[in-house]
């Protein structure tokens, strides 16, 4: 397999910093408000909560450091695309890019856009019809920061880690100085509820929360000095992510019982912030969602636009030329990044965002699967590649990760049969489809991957284009929420008789 001829053209900007705020960025969002009600209703009571918050950050550390050292071999961008396509042969990449292009990065990133413009309108008291509006406009200046550059992009991504930090350690600190003891950890603590689920179910929820670290590795062409920076932004960023994920859940139970947080489900975390602060303190728990969630937008765009390119560059998706070029200004694969940001846009009004996360969720953890026992693979059929970087405690961290992943695939296959078997169907498209541009492309020189100088500013056709829609859909949701369509309509029918 030949190399891509545009991966030395992305510019190597990232640093430390911006690949540990990739990391907390992307993983620290809304799990970390939404789960623990969910995490502890499966595990029946405290203790076993925060085992399995624990144990869901053992396993993704394994992963992460285990997906390090193919990060550090084959520092390409597109991440595990090359991975698998250096270990598995060109199918099995394709079709974990088919899967990344048409399932997981659109519905992940539309789902995101989807619970934004809910609590952005919930927080400021506006018309439910609007919510599209804040979709595209949040889409918008996300798109608009990457096509300037994955460096300002990167900037983005620190300021928004800092910032969601805020409300997330008031609510741990505050919650555990002023919670009035409900919980009892280490022990009896006298309080819980029935549950019949295994405690599988309770670390599945807990890997929803914590997914996020394996796309940093898609952006290794991009970081400086990889088999440094890679397993430390890994490291430190998952294990600052268990702290932050174990003290906000023992504040919470300093003050709930169990049936109470229970019950409240997701409101858990507003409402804990309002007996604190009062109605303020549930108005910063809504603002800290928010940029928790602008920081998760923002990294998966940044990292899975990569993938499509990469992916677009081996010219067996519809679309290649347009999605394998770069702009030359930025630097940056904006047209995977405008194609990425459409099919979110429309995959958030047309799809349920939470069946397509779960679906999503599914997929990447079949090839989180393949891509763990593939490091295993590598040091075999790779031997005499240099790794500046090898796998803490080869192979038990490997076998860790593996089982991890196992187990995750089984829970989902158990409790969500109908979506797990929606999911392999849906990926198993992509093989007919590689089948085609295989066979077409066959005895062809492909001419893929070009640096293109756009007319216009890209950026600002981007922010042009926002702009429209936005306004398109005020005035969409003005007709709405008015009747003016109905009036119309029924003004149609009498003119019509």
């Amino acid at each position: 397999m030949s190399d891509h001829n545009l991966e030395n053209k992305l510019r190597k900007d990232l640093g430390l910093v911006s690949a540990l705020s990739l990391v907390v960025g992307m993983v620290l969002g809304a799990g970390a408000f939404m789960k623990p009600p969910a995490v502890l209703e499966v595990a029946g009571d405290y203790n076993y909560a925060l085992l399995a918050w624990i144990i869901g950050g053992i396993f993704s550390i394994c992963g992460g450091l285990t997906l390090c050292e193919l990060g550090v071999m084959f520092p390409k961008t597109g991440g595990m695309l090359v991975y698998l396509e250096k270990i598995y042969g060109a199918k099995v990449s394709h079709l974990y890019g088919w899967m990344i292009t048409v399932l997981f990065a659109p519905s992940l990133v539309g789902a995101l856009v989807g619970y934004f413009s809910s609590v952005f309108c919930l927080l400021f008291n506006i018309d439910e019809a609007y919510r599209m509006a804040v979709s595209a406009g949040v889409l918008g200046f996300i798109a608009l920061i990457n096509a300037i550059g994955v460096k300002e992009a990167g900037y983005l991504q620190t300021f928004a880690t800092i910032c969601k930090l805020i409300p997330i350690l008031l609510l741990a600190i505050f919650g555990l100085w002023k919670g009035n003891g409900q919980v009892a950890l280490l022990g009896a603590s006298g309080q819980g509820i029935e549950t019949y689920a295994p405690f599988a179910v309770a670390i599945l929820a807990t890997l929803f929360a914590y997914d996020g670290w394996a796309q940093v590795a898609s952006l290794a062409g991009e970081i400086r000095n990889p088999s440094k920076v890679l397993p430390k932004a890994i490291i430190l960023g998952i294990l600052f992510l268990i702290i932050v994920y174990a003290c906000i859940n023992i504040a919470l139970f300093k003050i709930f019982p169990v049936q109470e947080m229970v019950s409240l489900k997701h409101d858990a975390s507003a409402i804990a912030s309002q007996r604190m602060f009062g109605e303020f303190g549930g108005n910063l728990v809504a603002v800290g969602i928010m940029v928790s969630i602008l920081g998760g937008i923002n990294g998966y765009i940044m990292t899975l636009s990569r993938t499509i390119f990469s992916m677009a560059e081996r010219g067996t998706i519809i679309g290649a030329r347009f999605l394998s070029t770069i702009d030359e200004d930025s630097r940056s694969p904006v047209n995977a990044i405008i194609v990425l940001v459409i099919f979110s846009f429309l995959y958030s009004i047309l799809l349920d965002a939470d069946r397509l996360s779960e679906i999503s969720m599914f997929a990447i953890w079949v090839f989180y699967l393949l891509t763990f026992i593939g490091v295993i693979i590598a040091r075999k059929k790779y031997a005499d590649v240099p790794r500046p970087y090898k796998v803490i405690g080869y192979p038990i961290i490997p076998i860790v990760a593996i089982s991890g992943a196992a187990y995750v695939i089984y829970g989902m296959l158990i409790y969500q049969t109908v979506n797990g078997i929606a999911s392999i169907f849906l990926t198993l498209i992509g093989l007919p489809v590689y089948y085609y541009y295989h066979k077409k492309n066959q005895n062809k020189e492909l001419s893929l991957g070009e640096m293109k100088k756009y007319h216009n500013k890209t950026q600002y056709s981007i922010a042009y284009a926002s702009l429209i829609i936005i306004a398109g859909l005020i005035a969409y949701g003005y007709i709405v929420s008015s009747g003016l369509a109905f009036k119309v309509l029924m003004l149609f029918n009498q003119f019509i008789k």
